[in-house]
């Protein structure tokens, strides 16, 4: 949001520059992300046009007499608008000597052989905008010679402000004065804020109304309304200063009656709205819900439909504006407008929310209501305000006064302000420090928090009221860190908290240690939505197989309508936007959590099955289950040569690293059945099991699912080596075992031989493990089936086999008996050929 540093100075009278106010509002929380000038001239005085004629020697020039109250001098100007001369003609001259924002400083000099003292300024040339279609017109009762920036409240600065959703208070000047308020009082010299003088006279506008002008049908979605009937308006363009400070602060200059409410929206942070009463059905508002195929045309020319769950405000006979976002074309007020009905409420924030996202509108108005507005003090001192605005700025000269029809306060469900108890001893122990309890109360009553009742010195328990201009202060700890936003949080020392090892969080079954391992092999963490395209689960489903996937009934989009049943897809999306971008290397991992639907249903289904609550459907609630997946693709690294592109025994290894790191035990790997997991190549692939229970799968991408995922894109996802493991379905991992490092010297031996391609390594190698007990270690070192030189149907295998004895350091003749026993069991159990 941004903010004239002016216009605060104006509400809280204070001595600090822009950049120590900045400072203090970002250490405090409410960041200042920038801040700029804006209107720094000099040297430039209201002149008014005398005379004008053409230029002798240019078409497009025009010399025009201006007078500066001490004499008249011939400018050149270029301009089309320059007024015809008169009284009321007032134009900005900037003299010689006169210093313009971009720095320059002007000189008298020729235009087409004709001198010209300084030049008469356009919008942009002064910095208060970007038009330079024509001159900068002054109001008419500007006199003569006076300084523009000092009759437009120049020069100013502008500060950007990120105004978080919780301080809705700071979402107008009024707000963020108050703080700043806050933040400069010093003991013994507190700052105020200055309301603005909206009292100018008496007022027929402040009287009671009809009552049947504002009728709340939608009490919840509209808490309060004020209704205020103003007659014998003139609409017409506002004061120079009123349009240049609305469209500084990014508000586009409409009419006098529009600038109004939205000066006051600036200032208050209250929306308002003002219709044209005489195009109002029956001279009224209803406030309700709309109806079914209602629909109107808003201000910015379309035309909208509405929900029945929208609040709708309305004349006798249709919706005229949506509550909270933006009002309706029809009632618009315009040149023609006489009579106004002025608009100020409290709408619901969440309604409000939920209809501007709908309709895709984001206006000033719902930005504000969104995060709630007061509906107490501000509701009330915005309506007045802006009557006694509107009565000023509105009034035709010679006319009759603006004339009030009453005002009529609607408040069915008034909104009572919070109270919050707070033990200033629980302030001290959490900011650690001493801020003794009669300045935690001067502190909090700087932001308008008071005492409810008198409080008693040393009271352990202070009740505490909270204006409705503060819907964020909720608790006890939302008031103790108001104390130290006051008190300034760089005051708090830096203290090194007390450090506890934290529980294993509930549910994970090894989710942080598979991190840990993965990480430690190279790969980086991706983190994926938990819903996706139900295409995307089709393509790659579960590792069971399970049924469709659970679909959502209020998805983001269709990309985003279905759990997931699987992380292959999120990560294989990472790859193609990494492919897409030019990065070719990628391992890449993500622990997450799975929705595979329960088989059976409420009724009949499994033990202990929950229904699911979505409008009587006897569907159950989805079965929760933590994952770990990994996807590799690119090239090995390699030291003095190119190591080879990722493939199936990449992903092996990771995963039994992995599994090393969990600590399962007799984890094994096997072929996948037929039609286990389509999605990868059924030639190198493998299944993992634990026990009985297949646990996770590791292969890589099948070239048909690799055409369809790729499409028509030019993204190829050759070479992927794609693993996912079940965690929940590891079991427990083995309990750690401390062992005494070896003391005696292991001994090796080779075995090499040829056996049936269908025997799997693990089979050999756990027959081989069991035949001694001085066998240590089974490391397969290689699988041979070259063509011509292996016998058909066989396959060379190569082990390293280690032997060691813990009390001794074994004997050539017993690594020969032992080695001799590995080998009968070997060939007791296959039909193996030495090679």
């Amino acid at each position: 949001m941004r903010v004239s540093f002016n216009w605060l100075r104006e509400l809280c009278p204070f001595d600090a520059d822009a950049g120590g106010v900045a400072a203090r509002l970002t250490a405090a929380g409410l960041e200042v992300e920038g801040q700029a000038s804006y209107g720094a001239f000099s040297g430039v005085v209201v002149a008014e046009v005398r005379g004008r004629r053409p230029h002798p020697r240019a078409d497009k020039l025009t010399l025009v007499d201006v007078f500066d109250g001490a004499g008249v001098t011939q400018v050149v100007c270029g301009a089309p608008n320059v007024p015809e001369p008169g009284p009321t003609a007032k134009v900005a001259w900037a003299r010689p000597g006169a210093r313009l924002p971009d720095g320059r400083v002007l000189e008298a000099r020729e235009v087409r052989g004709i001198a010209s003292p300084g030049m008469l300024c356009a919008e942009d040339e002064l910095g208060l905008g970007a038009s330079h279609a024509g001159i900068l017109l002054l109001d008419g009762d500007a006199r003569p010679g006076d300084d523009v920036a000092a009759l437009l409240g120049l020069p100013d600065t502008h500060l950007e402000l990120n105004v978080t959703p919780n301080r809705p208070d700071c979402m107008g000047h009024l707000g963020v004065a108050r703080e700043v308020a806050a933040l400069l009082s010093r003991p013994g010299a507190p700052l105020a804020v200055v309301l603005p003088e909206h009292r100018l006279a008496p007022f027929a506008g402040d009287d009671a109304g009809p009552a049947s002008l504002v009728t709340i049908e939608d009490p919840a979605g509209c808490a309060r309304y004020i209704g205020r009937v103003l007659t014998g308006v003139q609409v017409r363009p506002s004061a120079l200063a009123v349009r240049l400070r609305l469209q500084a602060l990014g508000v586009r200059a409409i009419n006098n009656i529009v600038d109004a409410t939205n000066l006051v929206l600036l200032e208050s942070g209250q929306p308002l709205h003002a219709f044209d009463l005489d195009r109002l059905a029956g001279q009224r508002v209803v406030v309700r819900k709309a109806r079914p195929g209602e629909a109107l045309r808003t201000l910015d020319g379309q035309e909208r439909r509405l929900d029945p769950g929208d609040v709708a405000i309305c004349d006798a006979e249709r919706p005229v504006a949506v509550a909270g976002v933006m009002g309706g074309a029809d009632s618009e007020v315009g040149p023609g407008t006489s009579a106004i009905l002025l608009e100020s409420a409290w709408f619901d924030p969440p309604s409000v929310r939920r209809t501007a996202r709908r309709l895709g509108l984001r206006t000033e108005a719902s930005q504000r209501f969104e995060r709630g507005v007061d509906p107490n003090a501000g509701v009330a001192y915005a309506s007045a305000r802006c009557a006694r605005l509107i009565a000023e700025w509105a009034h035709a000269p010679g006319a009759p006064p603006i004339a009030g029809a009453g005002a009529v306060d609607a408040y069915p469900r008034p909104i009572t302000p919070r109270r919050v108890a707070l033990r200033p001893a629980r302030t001290r122990q959490v900011l650690g420090l001493e801020v003794p309890d009669g300045e935690q109360l001067a502190l909090l009553e700087r932001l308008g928090i008071t005492a409810a009742s008198p409080v008693q010195v040393g009271a352990e328990r202070v009740e505490l009221v909270v204006p409705t201009a503060r819907p964020d202060l909720t608790r006890e700890i939302d008031l103790v860190e108001e104390v130290g936003r006051m008190v300034g949080l760089a005051q708090v020392p830096a203290t090194l908290p007390p450090l506890r090892r934290s529980a294993r969080p509930a549910g994970d079954t090894g989710g942080e240690a598979a991190r840990d391992a993965l990480v430690a092999l190279g790969f980086t963490e991706a983190i994926g939505f938990s819903f996706g395209p139900p295409d995307d689960n089709l393509a790659l489903p579960a590792l069971d197989a399970r049924a469709a996937p659970l679909t959502l009934q209020n998805p983001l989009g269709a990309d985003r309508s279905s759990l997931r049943l699987s992380l292959l897809p999120g990560l294989l999306g990472a790859c193609r936007r990494n492919l897409a971008r030019g990065v070719g290397e990628q391992r890449l991992f993500e622990v997450g959590t799975v929705f595979l639907p329960r088989e059976g249903r409420a009724e009949g289904g499994p033990v202990g099955a929950i229904p699911w609550p979505t409008h009587g459907r006897d569907e159950v609630l989805p079965e929760e289950r933590q994952r770990v997946a990994g996807l590799l693709l690119g090239r090995r690294d390699g030291w003095l040569k190119d190591a080879g592109a990722y493939d199936f025994f990449d992903g092996k290894g990771a995963v039994d690293a992995l599994l090393e790191a969990l600590r399962i035990a007799g984890a094994r790997h096997q072929r996948l059945p037929a039609g286990g997991a389509p999605w990868l190549h059924p030639g190198r692939s493998s299944l993992i099991s634990v026990g009985s229970t297949a646990a996770a799968v590791v292969g890589e991408l099948h070239p048909d699912v690799r055409k369809r995922l790729q499409g028509e894109t030019r993204v190829d996802l050759g070479g992927v080596v794609l693993v996912e493991v079940d965690l929940g379905r590891l079991g427990g991992a083995a309990p750690p075992r401390a062992v005494e490092m070896p003391r005696y010297p292991a001994a090796t031996r080779d075995v090499s031989f040829y056996v049936g391609r269908e025997v799997p390594a693990a089979d050999l190698a756990s027959v081989m493990a069991a035949a001694s007990p001085l066998l240590e270690s089974v490391r397969p070192l290689e699988d041979y089936r070259e063509p011509g030189r292996v016998p058909e149907d066989k396959k060379g295998m190569l082990f390293a086999l280690s032997y060691r004895a813990p009390d001794r350091t074994l004997t050539d003749d017993e690594i020969g008996q032992a080695h001799g026993e590995v080998l009968r069991a070997l060939a007791g159990r296959f039909p193996i050929e030495p090679r």
